[in-house]
């Protein structure tokens, strides 16, 4: 007997799951990178701030250098938060683009899989025709058997 076009499709909707798992995995690994980023932000954010504060209390007996070191070093970390700020905002664009496919891949297979139930109802469609004919014709014969024998 021929295979059914819901059997066939079954290949392709494995074939789906499969692409849906993998950008899933892949969103999932970029979300843990993105959060990472973040709490680095956050601790760069936290130490500038630290030393921020700390320069405001030695303004009186330091050197003039020293305080130019100083203001130097926290202009560094200022710039490296800066950076970091803009690492963010590229990873949430890539993680929006991330969702985006896991999203379309997502839709496929959803479709895939309401295609191969209208294809198995279909075919469960058919095969009742077929066997509601094959009983009537059984039935058609039954009564002509006995009618030769009356």
């Amino acid at each position: 007997m021929v295979e059914s076009r819901a059997k066939r499709m079954k290949v392709v909707l494995m074939l789906a799951e499969r692409q849906e798992d993998d950008a899933a995995e892949k969103l999932r690994h970029f979300r843990d990178q993105l959060a990472q980023e973040e709490r680095q932000l956050q601790e760069l954010r936290d130490y500038a701030k630290q030393y921020l504060d700390a320069q405001g209390g030695l303004r009186q007996g330091i050197l003039a250098h020293e305080l130019i070191n100083y203001s130097s070093f926290i202009h560094r970390l200022n710039e490296a938060c800066s950076e970091q700020e803009s690492k963010v905002v590229r990873m949430q664009g890539m993680l929006a683009n991330l969702q985006k496919q896991w999203q379309i891949k997502h839709q496929k297979r959803k479709s895939i899989e309401d295609l191969i139930k209208r294809l198995q109802y279909d075919d469960d469609l058919l095969l009742e025709k077929r066997l509601q004919k094959e009983l009537d014709e059984l039935s058609s014969l039954q009564l002509q058997h006995r009618a030769g024998l009356e």
